[in-house]
């Protein structure tokens, strides 16, 4: 099993960022290629997980259904570890833009790195999950060790918010760090009981193990009006690039309209086995994904109140200083979903 990293903070300065994240070439990432015309601008997307976890299966689609490449913009897809790395990749100049977790573009927004949101989605599917028959509840994960994928990173946050719930905290528990979505195979082999996990990868264990695992928590359910993601973007890139983002962004809104189309369902269930999951698990998954609108279809997916709602967590929780805390206007576009969406149908 593998050990708990050292407590580590997302907001630091942009040399310590340079010296943690990979170099794209060596960074164990692949990338999803492009459009393939050189005549359309081109944007490089950081994508968590390798292979990607479930927030980049629109990018992903995007490009495989021709939707980048019919609003004229190259995407080239990169795949990092984690999200954390794909956001340090963004916040050091090294790609363009990365499906972030709004945290830790808060946090880095508060040491002074121009980051932004330009589209996002605000309802998470984490889910603690556990086959240990000692853990049902919140309270009984004291102590225990959880699989999350960085300590700081998107699932760690999103334990630490869970586990508020309980009156507990991320240091209360053994963070086990299992990069990208190889948690999921972790508690398959018996490796970790309790996981952080996605929707559909508690479908995937549950398959695996020919049984229903334990949930103990939804994020939905005990911590509310959070974010999930946010495809951040440094302002001077966007101001750089401001056309082939709303490109990007009207490309993403065309292939959500497309894959939340029941008619596409089976196809979107196979292209969506890029996260490794099987094709009638996927279908199974993204039934439900539809059902709780876990891509925002109509709207930028960054409402105010959800993002306004965990700068003030991140302050509760010590993340963020208030004298630096960002404000909503400072780290949201919203310009750039509204010019996209005149040109999507």
């Amino acid at each position: 099993m593998r050990s708990a990293l050292a407590a580590t903070k997302t907001a630091v300065a942009l040399t310590a960022l340079s010296a943690a994240v990979c170099a794209l070439a060596a960074c164990g990432g692949s990338s999803g290629g492009s459009t393939g015309n050189s005549s359309f601008p081109t944007i490089t997307l950081g994508s968590p997980g390798v292979p990607p976890v479930i927030s980049g299966l629109l990018p992903y689609i995007a490009q495989k259904q021709g939707f980048y490449r019919k609003y004229k913009v190259n995407v080239v897809i990169r795949s990092f570890q984690t999200g954390t790395d794909a956001t340090r990749a963004v916040a050091t100049g090294q790609i363009d833009t990365a499906i972030m977790p709004p945290a830790q573009l808060m946090e880095l927004a508060s040491t002074g790195v121009p980051l932004v949101g330009i589209q996002g989605q605000e309802v998470p599917d984490w889910l603690v999950a556990s086959t240990d028959p000692a853990v049902q509840t919140c309270a009984q994960l004291k102590g225990q060790g959880v699989s999350v994928d960085a300590v700081g990173g998107i699932r760690y946050v999103a334990l630490n918010s869970m586990l508020k719930s309980c009156g507990l905290s991320a240091q209360q528990i053994k963070p086990l760090v299992f990069p990208g979505n190889n948690a999921p195979q972790g508690m398959i082999a018996g490796q970790i009981k309790v996981g952080v996990l996605h929707l559909n990868e508690l479908i995937d264990v549950n398959t695996q193990l020919h049984k229903q695992v334990t949930v103990v928590m939804r994020a939905a359910q005990v911590s509310p009006n959070n974010m999930y993601e946010m495809y951040g973007v440094k302002k001077p890139t966007l101001a750089a690039k401001h056309t082939a983002f709303v490109r990007m962004v009207a490309a993403q809104i065309a292939a959500l309209k497309w894959m939340t189309n029941p008619a596409n369902l089976d196809k979107a269930a196979q292209l969506g086995t890029v996260v490794g999951d099987s094709q009638p698990v996927m279908k199974q998954a993204l039934q439900q994904y539809f059902r709780m609108g876990f891509w925002t279809v109509n709207g930028s997916g960054m409402p105010a109140a959800n993002i306004n709602h965990m700068i003030a967590v991140q302050i509760a929780v010590g993340n963020l200083k208030q004298s630096t805390a960002p404000t909503y206007a400072q780290i949201v576009d919203q310009s750039i979903y509204q010019q996209a969406a005149k040109l999507a149908p």
